[in-house]
Parts: structure tokens; C-alpha cells; sequence
């Protein structure tokens, strides 16, 4: 008697008519903001500009190397003594050079980026977010037994909109501390490349103070020109960073451990 009820499986609780205008309205505006313009065009433009900007300073940088590199090899003639000037510039020009690499990976790893968002705003993918919203609905109401359908529908949202978070994360970065810190460090990093060639252009001169500081001083005077340059692409260095893979990894991560989650119950 006792193992006969026992191989009796309880029958599965369908939600309630609440609960099922709630997840109803959930996937309405899912469905809504699935096609809406505004967010994809958004996303894809502030790619687009992240690209453009990384582009210029990819340009800065390697203008900033090559004349680093030059004025390294400088020697200047004080009296009987020769002084060579690029010898403080060494640590500086490899800290330069390795953050050029680092530009490289960042233009490709948004490159990749802008062809996923691509993918994954296209009419193909939208439709077929739409039609398993449209069945989510159809079978809320006429078979409330959902099991297996969310965790389906969880990962398939997950793969429409990730991406969308993840660029949205990077912007809030920006807003929040990048674009003050990143447009200083620039500034000083565009002066100095200004600095350096004013030294290169006159190497042979023996007013050191006008040929390093000359039209620039207001952002350089009272500071050595290496430290500066030096924290300016540290600074740029940890933007890169948490702009082109921490954020990104960690979105992925997130996305990847919620369909996990999901899958996982939906097998159960």
C-alpha cells in the first residue's frame, strides 16, 4: 500500500493566473524591446566611436614611440661633456611600446565584438526571439506545465541581449571614472609627443629646460617628462583593461553561469 503511493508522482502546481499575467507582461516587453531600434543602434555606435578613439590613440602612441626611439640614440654637447638624453626614456619607451601591443588586441577584441552585435541584432535572430516569446505565451496559458521552456527561452534572451549589457557596462565604466582620467592622460601623453619632438628638432641646442618643457610647460613643469608619460599609459593601460577584457570576461562569465543554471534546472 505504502510502495503504491509512494510510485504515485505528484502532479506538477501550474502557476496561478497572477502569476501567469506576470510572466506574460515579462515577455511582452521582452518581445518590445527586442525590437526596438534605439538600443541596438546605441550599442553599435558606441562601439563604433570606442574603435574610432582607441584608433587615434593607437596613432598617438606609435608617434610618441618613434620619437622616443629617436631622441634615445641623442647625444648633447654641454661644454667638453656630451650628455645622452634618451638614456632617462628607456623604461618609459618599453612601457610605451608593450601598451601598443596592448592597443592592437583591444582594436581586435572590439573588432570581434561589433560583428557579434551584428549577429546577434540581425532580423534573423530578432524573429526568432519573437516566435519562442509568442510560444512561451501560447503555452503559458493553454498547457501551464512549463517545464524545459524558460531555461530554453533564458538562454536564447541571454544570447539576444549579452552583448547589449556588456557595452552598456563598459559606458557606465566610462561615465563613472574613464573618461575624465582617459582624456588627462591623453592630453598629457599628446603633449608630450609635442615636447619630444620640439627635443628632437633641436637636440643640438644646450637650452635643455626650453627644448624639454618649450610650448607645453602648462601641463609638464614641476614634473619629470618620463614619469608623466609613464602614468599617463599606466592609466590608459587599466582603462584598456577593464574596458576590453575584465568587463567583457566578466559579462561572458556571468552569461555563461545564468544558461548553465537554467539548462540545469530545465534537465532536472
Amino acid at each position: 500500500m505504502a510502495g503504491s503511493t509512494s510510485a504515485v508522482a505528484a502532479p506538477t502546481a501550474a502557476p496561478s493566473r497572477g502569476v501567469r499575467w506576470a510572466l506574460t507582461l515579462c515577455i511582452a516587453i521582452a518581445l518590445v524591446v527586442n525590437w526596438l531600434p534605439y538600443w541596438d543602434a546605441q550599442a553599435q555606435a558606441y562601439l563604433s566611436d570606442t574603435i574610432t578613439s582607441n584608433a587615434i590613440l593607437f596613432g598617438v602612441v606609435r608617434a610618441l614611440n618613434a620619437i622616443v626611439s629617436v631622441v634615445q640614440s641623442a647625444q648633447v654637447g654641454v661644454g667638453v661633456a656630451s650628455l645622452g638624453i634618451g638614456e632617462i626614456f628607456d623604461p618609459v619607451n618599453d612601457l610605451i611600446e608593450r601598451f601598443s601591443g596592448l592597443l592592437l588586441i583591444t582594436l581586435t577584441a572590439l573588432g570581434i565584438q561589433q560583428v557579434i552585435l551584428l549577429f546577434t541584432t540581425s532580423l534573423a535572430v530578432k524573429a526568432v526571439v519573437s516566435l519562442l516569446g509568442l510560444a512561451l505565451i501560447w503555452r503559458l496559458w493553454s498547457a501551464p506545465n512549463l517545464a524545459g521552456w524558460f531555461g530554453l527561452a533564458l538562454v536564447l534572451v541571454l544570447l539576444r541581449f549579452l552583448l547589449n549589457v556588456e557595452v552598456a557596462l563598459v559606458w557606465l565604466f566610462d561615465w563613472a571614472y574613464f573618461n575624465a582620467t582617459g582624456e588627462q592622460a591623453l592630453s598629457v601623453l599628446t603633449a608630450a609627443t609635442a615636447v619630444l619632438q620640439n627635443l628632437k628638432d633641436a637636440v643640438a641646442s644646450v637650452d635643455i629646460g626650453r627644448l624639454i618643457f618649450g610650448p607645453d610647460s602648462a601641463l609638464l613643469e614641476r614634473e619629470e617628462i618620463g614619469s608623466q608619460i609613464a602614468t599617463s599609459v599606466v592609466t590608459l593601460i587599466v582603462g584598456m583593461l577593464f574596458k576590453s577584457i575584465l568587463i567583457p570576461l566578466g559579462t561572458l562569465w556571468l552569461g555563461y553561469q545564468s544558461a548553465k543554471f537554467a539548462l540545469r534546472r530545465t534537465l532536472q
